[in-house]
C-alpha cells in the first residue's frame, strides 16, 4: 500500500484512568493484519487523574499512526464518553469509524472482518462480540452472561430486529455518522453506544451483527457485586428505551425466578414445565454462542460448566439487578457521577 492511498479506518479510543489496561488495548489495536497505512488510532486522554496521558504517550512514541488528543469539557453540552468522542471524530480522518475501549482487546482481524460487513450495501454499522475475562468462577459466569447476551442479540438481528451493540467493539460509516448529525446531535446518554446505534438504524441504515472468532474482543470483568449492579443499572437505563415489548421480555428474563415460583404456588406442574422450558432454551442459546466463537477449543470447554451454573446466577441476580436499578441512587461510571 502506497501512503498516498486513501486512508480507510480511523479507530477511536477514549481513555480516563486507565493507565493500567490501555498499553494491552493499543498493542492489540497496533498488530491488526490490516495494512498501516489504511488505519490510524486515535486516543482521547478525558481528563484523567492518573497518568492514562503519560503512559498513553509513551505507549505510541514509535507509532506514527497513533495519535493522542487532550479532550477538554464540551462547550455544546456534550458530556463522558459521548464528548470524547464526537471530539475525535472531528479529528478522524477514515472513511469509516470503529471504536473501542482502552480496557478492551480486539482481534488481529478485527479491522478486515467489520470491513467486510461494513461494505454490504446499505450498511451503516456493524457490532462484533465482546467479552470479558477473567480468572475467578465470578469472572467466568459473566463471560457465560455476555455471550447469552450477545448470542440473542445475534439471532434476533437475523430476523432484521435491531437490539443494541456495544461501543467497545463497534464500526459506523461516516455517512451514517454524519447522517444522524454525530453525536453533537443525539440526546446525552449513559449508553452512548445504544444511542447512536438506534439514531444510525432509524435513518434507515442496515445493520449486522457478528457473532464469531474475528470479531471477538476481551475486555476485564467486574469485581465485586456494587460494581456488576452499577453496570447493570447503567444498561437498564439504556434499555428502558427499547420497544415496550423487548422491555417488558427483559423483565420477565430478570424475574423469572419469583415469577415461576408465584405460578408454581398456583399450578406446580404448568411452572415446572414452563422452567424446564425456559432452562432448556437458555443452555441451548449458550452452547450455540461457544460454538460460533469457540467451535471446540479449550477456552469453550473452560465454560461448560458455568453454563450450567448461569442458571443460577440469573436466577439469583436477576432480580438483584431489578431491584437495584429501581433504588433512587445515581449512576457512577469512569469515576463520574450521573441522574
Amino acid at each position: 500500500m502506497q501512503d498516498s492511498e486513501p486512508l480507510l479506518v480511523s479507530v477511536l479510543i477514549a481513555a480516563r484512568n486507565e493507565e493500567a489496561t490501555l498499553p494491552a488495548s493499543l498493542r492489540a489495536v497496533s498488530r491488526q493484519e490490516a495494512p498501516s497505512t489504511r488505519y490510524e488510532v486515535l486516543i482521547g486522554n478525558d481528563q484523567s487523574t492518573d497518568r492514562t496521558g503519560e503512559v498513553a504517550a509513551a505507549c505510541i512514541a514509535d507509532q506514527p499512526r497513533f495519535r493522542l488528543f487532550t479532550i477538554e469539557p464540551s462547550t455544546t453540552g456534550l458530556a463522558g464518553k459521548a464528548n470524547v468522542l464526537a471530539q475525535l471524530a472531528h479529528h478522524a480522518r477514515g472513511h469509516y469509524l470503529f471504536f473501542t475501549d482502552a480496557d478492551t482487546q480486539v482481534s488481529a482481524d478485527w479491522i478486515a472482518a467489520m470491513r467486510t460487513s461494513l461494505a454490504e450495501p446499505g450498511v451503516g454499522l456493524v457490532a462484533g462480540v465482546t467479552l470479558p475475562r477473567g480468572h475467578r468462577p465470578f469472572h467466568h459466569l459473566q463471560t457465560v452472561d455476555w455471550l447469552y447476551n450477545h448470542t440473542l442479540t445475534y439471532l434476533a438481528g437475523k430476523f432484521g430486529i435491531p437490539v443494541t451493540a456495544m461501543g467497545n467493539n463497534l464500526a459506523v460509516s461516516r455517512a451514517a455518522y454524519a447522517a444522524v448529525g454525530g453525536y453533537e446531535a443525539l440526546p446525552f446518554s449513559v449508553v452512548e453506544d445504544f444511542t447512536l446505534f438506534r439514531a444510525i438504524v432509524k435513518r434507515g441504515y442496515g445493520f449486522r451483527y457478528r457473532l464469531d472468532a474475528h470479531v471477538l474482543a476481551y475486555t476485564q470483568p467486574v469485581d465485586t457485586l456494587g460494581a456488576w449492579l452499577q453496570q447493570r443499572k447503567r444498561w437498564m437505563r439504556g434499555a428502558s428505551a427499547l420497544p415496550l415489548w423487548m422491555v417488558a421480555s427483559l423483565y420477565v428474563h430478570y424475574l423469572a425466578g419469583p415469577l415461576l415460583l408465584l405460578l408454581a404456588l398456583i399450578a406446580p406442574a404448568p411452572a415446572l414445565g414452563l422452567y424446564l422450558l425456559r432452562f432448556g432454551l437458555q443452555t441451548t442459546t449458550i452452547f450455540f454462542g461457544l460454538h460460533r466463537l469457540y467451535q471446540t477449543n479449550p477456552p469453550a470447554r473452560r465454560l461448560w460448566p458455568y453454563a450450567v451454573l448461569f442458571e443460577l446466577y440469573q436466577l439469583l441476580m436477576g432480580p438483584l439487578s431489578v431491584a437495584y436499578y429501581w433504588l433512587p441512587t445515581r449512576i457512577t461510571w469512569k469515576d463520574r457521577r450521573y441522574d
